[in-house]
């Protein structure tokens, strides 16, 4: 009469796809490799491709169980039962109360010792979970902090020292609104590896913190499309007025 139905769960298609995260941070590490090579931009690339990897790693890893932690957690409750256990066979106790304040005695230390051994199960039963989260948690604040170094990456090229795009007499490209545009490329692949966390860890902390992620990647993003904006038309000004800024990408500080 009643039929079991499977339980839907979320569609695979619907879900971030580690592998191809990481192919995309390697692409977009070639592609700077060729376009700006030598700089401080292309090996934050390099880094961001090899950081997508062991994002990818740190999330199996957190999926796998501790089996050390669990097999502590379960010798730990077994061993609480089993005092338990022996206390009601072996203690033989007279239920016999004088006054009412002996009664509310009996239940006050009753209390007590049932609160301490939840609070001793409850630690043991989620010390697995709290020690991904904590791992989770610092992860994230890799990312967060990467952002932040892509940020301060640009700072350096105020409007006075980009150009527009052309080869100098190097034969090297020069440093123009494209490089802002990579920067908001980067700070994509980070804003996408925030939630691969979230996989092996749970808790409202990780969601929290994988979202502030996002939210910082997209606020940096959202400035560095403007001032890339206001190049391109300072571009178009100097141009028109027959203005020839210039600054050689080999004048890039080093980190």
């Amino acid at each position: 009469m009643f039929e079991s139905r499977p339980r839907a769960g979320p569609d695979s298609r619907h879900r971030l796809d580690a592998a191809k995260i990481i192919e995309t941070a390697r692409n977009f590490s070639e592609d700077i490799k060729l376009r700006l090579p030598g700089t401080n931009l292309c090996m934050l690339a390099q880094e961001l491709a090899a950081l997508a990897v062991a994002t990818e790693e740190r999330g199996r890893r957190a999926r796998r169980p501790l089996l050390a932690i669990r097999a502590l957690s379960a010798l730990a409750i077994s061993l609480v039962v089993l005092g338990l256990w022996y206390l009601a066979r072996h203690i033989h106790a007279r239920w016999e109360f004088g006054t009412i304040n002996n009664v509310f005695d009996a239940l006050n230390t009753g209390f007590n010792l049932l609160f301490l051994l939840a609070g001793a199960l409850w630690f043991c039963v989620t010390l697995e979970a709290r020690i991904k989260r904590k791992e989770a948690l610092k992860f994230i604040e890799e990312l967060r902090e990467f952002a932040h170094v892509i940020d301060v990456t640009q700072l350096y090229y105020t409007t006075e020292l980009y150009r527009p795009r052309r080869e100098d007499d190097l034969g090297k490209p020069a440093i123009d609104e494209t490089y802002l545009f990579h920067c908001t490329r980067m700070l994509g692949v980070i804003s996408n590896l925030a939630p691969l966390y979230t996989r092996g860890a749970t808790g409202d902390s990780i969601l929290r913190a994988a979202s502030e992620v996002q939210m910082l990647a997209t606020a940096i993003i959202t400035k560095h499309l403007a001032k890339a904006e206001a190049l391109r038309g300072m571009h178009q000004d100097r141009s028109r007025a027959g203005a020839e800024p210039g600054i050689n990408i080999a004048q890039e500080p080093e980190s």
